[in-house]
């Protein structure tokens, strides 16, 4: 039965991308490039470390970026100004956990249902040299510049299935629409070498990642992440892939000498209204997860977060500026 409905899931994801690529239906355009971060799979690919990681280079190179997001389950209607890259204006709550976790790095974030009516909003409350659309690979309503396709190793989406039967949002044969591809843990990746010769031949524009802990946070202080050596953790987290956090756990207990007494998995987006931890020395979870918890609650638990960031070749940042001066210059 799960394969019959795929199966016609598929068949509608085909047909939705076919009337925007055949103009039966019109995209939307802005007057400065917009660089779109996506995938195909549902949950845990590593696009908000991506997203972050984009942002903050391109702002290093002195391009005013803003994120546009659709802020997943967020309380707010309508649309919303997270923030201006210096201020936050809104709770979490109203911003959506990633994006509200965009805006703690100082980059300008927008959310809507409408990525379109987020950027007119951002171009007319502050200046925009980029947009980065977050989680875009399926928003066709707007026209993008480039397709950045985003791919977790230890998860090949070329050997799963459309939903409900497997997590892919369109067809595996639509990475053909990705201009670029960033992958990410490939050094998890049971077979490193078969996932890289599949994405070589795919002849796209190829960037490999390396994932980077260096500190965890209890986002009044950082600590060095030996803090944790010789001390018994206990590890929670509410992901669209909490195994691969607790494999992240995992691996550097035994990199740094600490003990894994428990694991408790929420579902993604979880709110922590109600957070009943068992007694432990220490906690640990996420960046996404610590923004939605309460100070007081993170002092009584001794809660922290894994400073969690990624890392790709200076030459996926050259990459980016080429095509954004390039379409400058058209636009212009």
């Amino acid at each position: 039965m799960l394969n019959i409905v795929s199966n016609i899931y598929e068949k509608l994801a085909v047909i939705r991308r076919k009337l925007y690529y055949k103009g039966i239906l019109k995209q939307k355009k802005f007057p400065v490039p917009v660089i779109s971060i996506g995938n195909l799979s549902v949950g845990g690919t590593g696009k908000t470390p991506l997203t972050i990681f984009t942002a903050k280079k391109l702002q290093e190179k002195g391009y005013r970026v803003c994120v546009l997001s659709r802020g997943y389950r967020r309380k707010s209607r309508g649309t919303v100004v997270v923030s201006d890259g210096n201020s936050i204006f809104v709770p979490w709550e109203e911003a959506g956990d990633e994006p509200y976790l965009m805006a703690k790095n100082n980059i300008p974030v927008v959310v809507s249902h409408s990525r379109y009516e987020a950027g007119i909003k951002a171009l007319n409350s502050f200046p925009v040299d980029v947009f980065l659309l977050d989680d875009g690979f399926q928003h066709f309503q707007l026209y993008r510049d480039l397709d950045i396709l985003v791919v977790d190793a230890t998860k090949p989406f070329w050997e799963d299935k459309p939903l409900p039967a497997g997590r892919l949002r369109e067809p595996a044969e639509f990475y053909r629409y990705a201009d670029v591809i960033v992958v990410n843990r490939l050094n998890r990746a049971k077979n490193p070498e078969k996932v890289l010769e599949f994405l070589k031949n795919s002849e796209k524009q190829l960037f490999i990642s390396e994932e980077k802990i260096e500190n965890i946070t209890d986002l009044k202080k950082n600590k060095n992440i030996n803090f944790l050596k010789g001390k018994e953790v206990g590890a929670f987290s509410g992901l669209g892939n909490n195994g691969q956090f607790f494999q992240t756990v995992k691996d550097l207990s035994h990199k740094i000498g600490f003990t894994v007494s428990q694991f408790i998995s929420f579902p993604d987006h979880y709110s922590y209204k109600k957070l009943n931890l068992p007694k432990k020395q220490l906690w640990l979870t996420t960046e996404k997860d610590i923004i939605k918890i309460s100070q007081k609650q993170i002092e009584k638990d001794n809660i922290f977060a894994l400073k969690y960031s990624l890392n790709l070749p200076e030459d996926f940042v050259q990459y980016l500026e080429n095509i954004i001066n390039a379409e400058r210059l058209k636009k212009d």
